[in-house]
């Protein structure tokens, strides 16, 4: 099999659920070497008629809509890749604005603002912005589906207006993978990061451990905290470039350097320095050694973090080398 007919089964089974793409996959390769055999036969050469068969099955995101188990009545088939894409991009984006918009609101307006009573109110806003948009985008394709024909509807939306071609396996193979939604998760998870060092106790109702400031040592604000969200900024800019401009290899070095970076200043954070308040450290959280308990569980969940995300940057890294093959 080569690597052009590999990429566009990988891209066909990805849409599928994991019990049919050990099968869905032999058949597929079994299915376009039948389709070259064919051409081949009939004078192509051997790149010619790997093409023309793969084009002639199609996108694979509406040749997977063909092999799943469960019909996707709701939505037609024919533009259910369309609808599951939208909802790709536009989920995360509304959660991520919903997610601020409230927290601001809720510290702006409660007097006495604790971390309890903003989570319940942000996690049920979430909820609901997130029914919401999952039920107008549904109705809406629901209701166009039945009030247009279908051939009208995907070309005012652009959706088959160009026939599919191999070419478009070079976009799609990043992207299928949930590169773009991965960066806007990445960007909240950031936003999240960047909150930690100025969490007052009190909003966790133990305010009365170092008079409600926060639980990060304020002394780290000499260098270590503003090299912190330095960096934090770098990875932020990784993120938005990536969802901006998708998957690619400059993409991929630059988040494996600043992962490697992350990784070694947190450790040198951790083992040069006292992270939490020593207003709060009342000799529960620290011992006697060179290096407590404490220290070793920071340090484990950094390099679990680091490692993670260097495998998915070798991953995206061996896709990209063979979409240039």
């Amino acid at each position: 099999m080569s690597a052009l007919t590999r990429r566009y089964i990988d891209q066909v089974v990805g849409h599928l659920p994991d019990g049919q793409r050990g099968d869905i996959s032999h058949e597929l390769d079994t299915l376009i070497a039948d389709m070259q055999e064919e051409r081949l036969a009939a004078g192509a050469d051997g790149a010619a008629a790997e093409r023309e068969a793969l084009e002639e099955l199609g996108d694979p995101a509406r040749l997977a809509a063909t092999y799943r188990n469960a019909p996707n009545h709701l939505i037609g088939p024919g533009l259910y890749p369309l609808f599951t894409r939208l909802l790709a991009w536009l989920l995360p984006l509304v959660l991520l604005v919903a997610l601020v918009v409230n927290i601001v609101v809720y510290s702006a307006t409660e007097p006495e603002a604790a971390l309890g009573g903003m989570i319940g109110q942000v996690v049920g806003s979430l909820l609901n912005a997130l029914v919401w948009t999952l039920g107008s985008v549904t109705a809406l394709f629901w209701l166009l589906e039945r009030v247009l024909p279908e051939r009208d509807l995907r070309s005012s939306l652009g959706v088959g207006a160009t026939r599919w071609t191999v070419e478009a396996l070079d976009t799609e193979i990043v992207n299928a993978r949930g590169a773009r939604s991965e960066a806007v998760t990445g960007l909240i998870f950031l936003a999240v990061l960047a909150v930690l060092p100025l969490v007052p106790t009190s909003f966790l109702y133990v305010g009365h451990l170092n008079d409600g400031g926060p639980f990060v040592n304020q002394a780290l604000w000499g260098f270590w905290l503003p090299a912190y969200y330095v960096l934090l900024v770098m990875a932020a800019a990784v993120d938005l470039w990536t969802a901006v401009q998708g998957m690619s290899r400059p993409v991929v070095v630059a988040r494996a350097v600043l992962d490697i970076a992350a990784g070694v200043f947190l450790t040198a954070l951790v083992l040069t320095q006292q992270v939490i308040d020593p207003a709060i450290d009342s000799g529960i959280l620290q011992t006697a050694g060179a290096v407590d308990w404490v220290d070793v569980l920071y340090l484990a969940v950094i390099w679990m973090v680091v490692v993670w995300d260097l495998y998915a940057c070798v991953k995206y890294w061996r896709t990209l080398r063979a979409t240039a093959d």
